[in-house]
């Protein structure tokens, strides 16, 4: 078998695809969930961009169009984030992104996919790829691992609860590089744009629901039938594709050792290190990214027939 994700185009045509990138709309387990697409929409094969916690698919601009040269590319805005719609239960399990994903995956009558997701949505990733073997011919799974430092994930509750909205662009700019010193102004930039949007009255909130900014919420405990899908560690002993594991050396979510057991768990599995970037590895070198994902597809001889 063959991998057959990539597109043959003359280079004229590959940029003009690459840059066109169309905003829709499908209804999927009772909501709207919205989408951006790039890239040759008549393949039966896509990669899909799956964002993180608190971002949206806007995360994967620059890094979609960088992948469009050769590929099919669909970002999603998963349940609760960016144009999607928010969930009237406030129910955002993993269970049900990764069911929003089948849902997703089967209304645009896609055979196979390549899964690319980022935090939160790489292990919706990993969980969709251990229950759908015959789907997914690839997986990236960029700063996500049954392991994180608690650290963290505090300092993004504390960025979202350091503020309601902001003024200004260039003030939600300032607020986010007291939380990643590390970031350049352009790194910064792509993040707040990646995580607000406008409101009526000129400001700037946060682009995803309010829910996600209260440190009490949990989801809702899932029933037996759930759990293995909720138990990481279960879906990564579970994956048969092809893995790259990408980790950003500034990271504050990830330690060297939680990645490597993460690569253990998954035989023949790859890991990439994105020098000059943090947890927002998407945003922070969308470049070098795309660049490891081309190399590692490219690498790739066997695939969906």
């Amino acid at each position: 078998m063959e991998y057959r994700g990539t597109i043959t185009l003359t280079p004229k045509e590959a940029h003009a695809l690459a840059n066109r990138n169309t905003a829709q709309t499908v209804e999927v387990n009772g909501l709207n969930l919205q989408y951006h697409e790039w890239g040759e929409s008549r393949t039966r094969h896509a990669l899909i961009l799956l964002h993180g916690y608190g971002e949206t698919s806007g995360i994967w601009q620059e890094c979609a169009v960088e992948l469009a040269r050769e590929f099919r590319v669909i970002a999603l805005d998963q349940r609760g984030h960016g144009g999607s719609q928010r969930a009237t239960d406030h129910n955002y399990s993993r269970t049900s992104q990764v069911e929003d994903l089948e849902a997703f995956v089967d209304s645009l009558g896609l055979r196979t996919v390549t899964l690319i997701g980022h935090g939160m949505g790489g292990a919706n990733a990993l969980c969709f790829a251990a229950e759908h073997p015959d789907i997914v011919t690839a997986l990236v799974v960029i700063e996500a691992a049954p392991e994180v430092l608690r650290t963290g994930v505090e300092n993004l509750r504390r960025l979202f609860a350091s503020a309601d909205e902001f003024g200004s662009l260039d003030e939600a700019v300032e607020t986010f590089a007291v939380f990643y010193p590390y970031a350049t102004e352009e790194q910064l930039q792509r993040r707040v744009r990646a995580t607000v949007t406008a409101t009526d009255e000129g400001a700037f909130a946060w682009d995803f629901d309010p829910i996600f900014r209260d440190a009490t919420a949990r989801p809702p405990e899932p029933d037996p039938g759930q759990r293995r899908m909720v138990n990481l560690w279960d879906c990564v002993e579970r994956v048969q594709a092809p893995v790259m594991i990408v980790r950003g050396s500034e990271t504050d979510m990830l330690t060297p050792e939680a990645i490597q057991r993460l690569h253990r768990r998954i035989p023949g599995s790859r890991v990439s290190l994105i020098e000059e970037a943090g947890h927002a590895v998407p945003s922070d070198q969308p470049g070098a990214l795309g660049q490891h994902i081309r190399e590692f597809l490219q690498s790739l001889t066997t695939g969906p027939s």
